[in-house]
This record gives structure tokens, C-alpha cells and sequence, in this order.
């Protein structure tokens, strides 16, 4: 069995991650916790997995129970975004995705200010047109709830129930996700 280890290369709070100017260019580290308790900029990536049905994959989150991209997170210092990404895939979903297969389809600067938390980052939203079976997904349970396929109708109605989904997924779902199917 092809399994992923549960947790397995996940950044804890306590882990490092790069602290960028407003120009992404990386001038510090930091623990996840501190970055987002001092409201620092960082980076973070989001991959979409969409089907040759134009089914798009979305992770219900456990923290939350809200809907998320299909893989999403900080990465290391080491890491450029894309490499984040397809490890957050990788760790998230339990399958394996060729980088030269992930299209990048947005970078933006977004602000999420909370009293208990500042996440002001930098963001590569990322793509990847491949047929999965939904019983092939072996989802890290530490994080993810479900996954789910929704077609662009499912999308729409999900759209109208904002309280059903994380605000920087409603953002990306209208402003490139929808475009793409």
C-alpha cells in the first residue's frame, strides 16, 4: 500500500518559514505562530486539482469544517511556492502530482487581520488537470475532513453560502476557478 504517514512533513506552529518584503523577497525567518501573531508577510500556496469532467476537488478542513482548495499551506524557506505546493498535495490528498503538470493561474498579496491572528501573505494559486477517483485520495485526517468533487452549478450554490466556505477560497473560486470550467 502507498500510504502517506499521517502529519508526515507538516509545519507545525513552531515551524520556520521565510518573512518576505513587500516585494516577496524573503529578509527574515520565523515560526508560523510568530509570523501571524506579528502580522509579518509570508507565503503561502494553493493547488486546485480539477477533473476532465471539470470537477473541482475541495477539502473540508477539520479545524473549521469549511471549504478549502483542494491542498493549501505555508512552505519552508527552502521550498519555492510551487514546490510547496505540490508537497501540501502530496500530504493533504496522498497522491502524487508531476510538478511540470501544476499550472500556475494567480499570485496576489492578501490580508486576513483577526484579533488572534494577522495572516498577511503573498499567495500562488496553482492548478492541476488530472482525473483522480475520489476512493484514491488517502487525506491526511489531522487536517482534512472530506474531500469532495463540485461541478460549476455545485460551485455556484456553494458560493451563495459564504458561511460554508474560507474567505480566501470563495475569492479564488470566483475570481479564477469558475473562469476555468
Amino acid at each position: 500500500m502507498n500510504d502517506i504517514r499521517m502529519g508526515q512533513g507538516k509545519l507545525p506552529l513552531g515551524e520556520i518559514i521565510a518573512v518576505v518584503n513587500e516585494n516577496d523577497e524573503v529578509i527574515d525567518v520565523k515560526s508560523i505562530s510568530e509570523v501571524h501573531r506579528l502580522g509579518l508577510i509570508h507565503r503561502e500556496a494553493a493547488v486546485y486539482l480539477i477533473d476532465s469532467k471539470q470537477g473541482v476537488l475541495l477539502q473540508k478542513r477539520n479545524d473549521n469544517r469549511l471549504w478549502d482548495p483542494s491542498a493549501a499551506g505555508h512552505f519552508s524557506k527552502e521550498e519555492s511556492y510551487i514546490e510547496g505546493a505540490k508537497r501540501e498535495f502530496e500530504e493533504e490528498l496522498g497522491i502524487g502530482i508531476d510538478i511540470s503538470k501544476i499550472e500556475e493561474i494567480a499570485y496576489e498579496r492578501r490580508e486576513s487581520i483577526k484579533p488572534d491572528k494577522k495572516n498577511i501573505r503573498f499567495l500562488r494559486v496553482f492548478a492541476v488537470r488530472k482525473d483522480v477517483p475520489i476512493n484514491d485520495f488517502k487525506i491526511d485526517h489531522n487536517e482534512v475532513e472530506e474531500v469532495r468533487y463540485f461541478n460549476k452549478k455545485e460551485l455556484q450554490d456553494l458560493l451563495s453560502k459564504p458561511y460554508l466556505l474560507t474567505t480566501s477560497n470563495r475569492a479564488m473560486i470566483e475570481r479564477y476557478i469558475l473562469k476555468m470550467i
